[in-house]
């Protein structure tokens, strides 16, 4: 029984099989399993009923939390694929690339409900986890391992996990947040997570807490992903920018890697290309009076190479020649982390000629990566488009597109962007009661809600009952010409600079 997958509608029989073994007695604790697996397979409506039954009778813990585990997995199904689109990342979050609800859902939403609500400290703090893995978002889960978390430690982790997923974060969760950075025994995946929740929240206990722990999780033994995702939600936070004025303060002690890391927010938030006109225009007048003075230079020039900022490399590459011994010093580390290139470009641009002649000497000439990434920034390209799976996503996924496309498609693809539009990215345009309308992609459907994440990364929520209409777009968001304006060697590096990032 548990070699069966996913069956629409499963025989009567093959459902009865597992259920035996359940309400048998005296079989051993993997039979059980393999049993319950088999069940959390089955996408039936038999299946659902006999769990939600068994569950109210159940009173072996581990038997309980098996038969939560598999509601939790049943409580979505997969998406169709129906062969016209692609996919556009490594999925790794489980179960299902494309999770999408089906009619047991408000069912078994129902009895995770209850469950949740009648549940011991220990299987509600499971119960959480289980939803949290299979991607269940739920309001009174948020609000039970809270009440949970704070009666006791141990359970923190599990509520981190949980607020991290959270589309909003209650207020009164930012102290747990702020005493889960600071846990003797905290994981890598704990202390991330606290971070990813704190860049939610317009918390300005928040920021500066977060700017403090960069450097400990950085050391931390196997942290590199979980310190990647965790930059990358702060400094792509839109609350953010109500605290630039912190983060100057903070940038201009200068004293030691906290400073650091609030010059690296503040590169990021002058280089934003949406958002609070003040504080992009502030945060730049701070970096520019900070550029100043030498030793704040050299930290600016620090931060620059600390994550690898593109959209500043003219001013690593300006200060190479600085007078001062200590910010040319920095200057050359982050040059070589950023593997910038001084040759001169005399290549015509795009636009001058032919579509058919730019293919033909793109796909035949070798640029160069570094340049190819500041050009992934030039191009804005980042507006729609991450190459990290720790970054937010915004639209298709480029990190391993080199894998789906070869050289001549990828160049044939930048330069006509409606020829292929990626599986889950069909342009959707969602028009509301009140006549307001939102432009993005449906990131997912439960029997209530629709959620849609737009370009910027910034995801909404709504109900079924407040849509008026919605309509999918025959054409790709991307608009044509976006090259045009750049020579035949950085098309050319922003195609290797692709194809690099499928092998990394």
């Amino acid at each position: 029984a548990s070699g069966i997958i996913d069956y629409a509608a499963v025989d009567a029989g093959i459902v009865e099989l597992p259920f035996s073994v359940l309400d048998a007695g005296g079989a051993s604790s993997l039979t059980i399993q393999m049993a319950i697996r088999a069940l959390a397979m089955m996408h039936d409506s038999k299946v659902v009923a006999g769990l939600i039954e068994r569950l109210g009778k159940a009173t072996d813990p581990a038997l309980r939390q098996g038969i939560l585990a598999a509601l939790c997995r049943l409580h979505f199904k997969e998406g169709e694929w129906k062969g016209d689109s692609w996919g556009t990342r490594p999925d790794t979050r489980g179960p299902y690339y494309q999770p999408e609800p089906w009619s047991e859902t408000p069912k078994i939403a129902a009895a995770l409900k209850e469950a949740l609500a009648k549940a011991s400290p220990e299987e509600a703090a499971f119960l959480v986890k289980e939803m949290n893995l299979n991607r269940i978002q739920s309001n009174d889960a948020l609000e039970r391992i809270l009440v949970l978390a704070k009666k006791d430690a141990k359970v923190i982790p599990d509520a981190v996990a949980q607020l991290a997923t959270a589309d909003a974060i209650p207020a009164d969760a930012v102290p747990l947040l702020l005493q889960a950075l600071k846990l003797a025994d905290a994981k890598t995946s704990t202390i991330s997570q606290a971070i990813i929740a704190l860049a939610k929240t317009d918390s300005a206990d928040g920021v500066s807490a977060t700017l403090a722990a960069f450097e400990a999780l950085k050391k931390m033994p196997e942290s590199g992903k979980d310190y990647e995702t965790a930059t990358n939600a702060f400094f792509n936070a839109p609350k953010l920018e109500n605290h630039h004025q912190l983060v100057e303060q903070i940038a201009e002690k200068m004293d030691g890697k906290t400073a650091l890391y609030a010059d690296a927010a503040l590169l990021n938030l002058a280089s934003r290309k949406s958002g609070s006109p003040e504080s992009i225009q502030l945060s730049q007048k701070a970096l520019d009076v900070g550029w100043a003075d030498a030793k704040r230079r050299r930290q600016i020039v620090e931060a620059i190479g600390l994550i690898k900022h593109m959209p500043s490399a003219g001013k690593v590459l300006t200060a190479l020649n600085d007078p001062d011994p200590a910010v040319k010093k920095a200057a050359d580390n982050a040059a070589k982390s950023m593997r910038l290139n001084r040759e001169k470009d005399i290549t015509p641009l795009v636009s001058t000629l032919k579509p058919e002649e730019v293919l033909a000497k793109v796909i035949a000439m070798k640029g160069d990566v570094a340049t190819g990434e500041m050009v992934f920034t030039k191009a804005t390209c980042i507006a729609c488009h991450t190459t990290s799976e720790s970054q937010p996503q915004k639209g298709p996924y480029l990190g391993n597109i080199a894998q789906t496309y070869k050289r001549p498609e990828l160049a044939q693809n930048i330069l006509d962007p409606n020829k292929t539009i990626a599986q889950g990215f069909t342009s959707e345009v969602i028009t509301l009661n009140d006549g307001t309308q939102q432009l993005g992609f449906i990131t997912l459907e439960s029997a209530d809600n629709v959620k849609l994440r737009n370009v910027a990364a910034q995801e909404f929520t709504f109900a079924l009952k407040d849509i008026k209409s919605r309509q999918k777009l025959p054409i790709s968001i991307m608009p044509p010409g976006l090259v045009n304006n750049l020579t035949l060697r950085e098309f050319a590096s922003l195609l290797d600079y692709l194809e690099v990032l499928s092998k990394k």
